[in-house]
């Protein structure tokens, strides 16, 4: 006798056929409903936001710089965001470095005000989009760099291509070129990469225009970045731009840091934080190796800041821009954890003056 089988009726079928097709339909009229609304309000948020700074033709491609401050004889300082951040995030640390110097924030290509670039999205390129922008701008060097997470990358990648340009860095709880491959979690890079893939492929249908996943990035910043920033994360591009950085940080920036020459006695300042959610140990042991990539180096860790706080509050910020001030100091051949000590307790004497009186 052969096995009863279930099955499932023609007409049981049939019936079932009508709610899928509406099912589809309705998903394919919201998508479109959102493309539609997505794109109307990128419209009409690049008449409410134009670019602060100016874009700076480097060979039919337009990259935003924001200079602020003055060129007093010292370093100018150039500030490198996060992975999909821009100019904005840095607005409490530009404001306060705009007061001794010059300095200059900017979006990569393809983020924020700036064109996409069809190069690759490797720090080495990015960094050669970088320096060509400045000379283009007449901002000579020498710079001191300083870059916020996978900002990181880019100014190393900037001070091995044009050491005699560089006077110094600051690593901004940076990136370690190794942070995948001793990540924790098995094949953690390939899962940030499609997990940014599918952000932007629902940044498209205007996802982001009704949730938000980026308000750590802003918050503690006035109400004008934060609408910026969040204006920029919504579109489709800057999660795509994201995706391409990733995919190019273990196929060509990792390799390219590792064979990067020495740093010898170049100013180096790295800040790292005492709030991380996630691979606290794995990324707290990458922290500490960095200060040995000069041997003018220190270190501070920012015990109740988070790697979005640090530059985002402007309590946070101040300290950032202690230690930008420290390596501006040590330019001049002074060490930079004695200038570093002085900034600081300059600042603290500064605060206490302050709190007096208010008093």
């Amino acid at each position: 006798m052969p096995p009863l089988t279930r099955t499932t009726s023609p007409r049981v079928r049939r019936r079932g056929r009508p709610y899928i097709a509406w099912a589809a339909f309705g998903l394919l009229a919201t998508s479109a409903l959102g493309y539609a609304c997505q794109l109307a309000a990128t419209k009409r948020d690049r008449r409410r936001f134009p670019a602060p700074g100016r874009l700076v033709d480097i060979g039919g491609l337009g990259l935003h710089l924001d200079v602020a401050g003055d060129d007093r004889g010292k370093p100018t300082v150039v500030l490198e965001a996060g992975l999909g951040s821009f100019s904005p995030n840095w607005h409490w640390v530009q404001l306060a470095l705009a007061d001794e110097l010059r300095v200059v924030s900017y979006d990569r290509a393809g983020l924020g005000w700036s064109d996409p670039s069809p190069e690759p999205r490797d720090a080495n390129t990015m960094a050669g989009e970088l320096h060509t922008a400045l000379h283009h701008a007449g901002i000579t060097g020498p710079y001191v760099l300083a870059g916020h997470s996978f900002g990181g990358l880019v100014v190393r990648a900037f001070a091995d291509a044009y050491r005699p340009e560089v006077a110094g860095l600051v690593l901004v709880d940076a990136s370690h070129p190794d942070q995948w491959a001793r990540w924790p979690v098995p094949y953690a890079h390939r899962l940030q990469v499609l997990s940014l893939t599918v952000m932007a492929a629902l940044a498209r249908v205007g996802l982001f225009r009704v949730a938000n996943p980026f308000g750590a990035v802003s918050a503690g910043l006035p109400a004008q970045q934060v609408a910026e920033l969040n204006a920029r994360f919504a579109v489709p591009q800057t999660s795509s731009v994201e995706a391409e950085q990733m995919r190019e940080w273990e196929r060509t920036t990792r390799p390219l840091l590792h064979r990067a020459a020495p740093l010898g006695d170049l100013p180096l300042a790295v800040i790292g934080v005492g709030v991380q959610p996630l691979g606290a140990e794995t990324l707290d042991a990458l922290q500490q190796e960095l200060p040995g990539l000069s041997t003018n180096s220190a270190r501070r860790v920012i015990a109740d800041a988070t790697h979005e706080s640090l530059i985002a509050e402007r309590g946070n910020a101040t300290r950032v821009v202690d230690a930008i001030l420290a390596v501006v100091d040590a330019a001049d051949g002074e060490r930079v954890e004695t200038a570093w000590s002085a900034r600081e307790a300059h600042r603290s004497s500064r605060d206490r003056a302050d709190t007096a009186i208010a008093r």
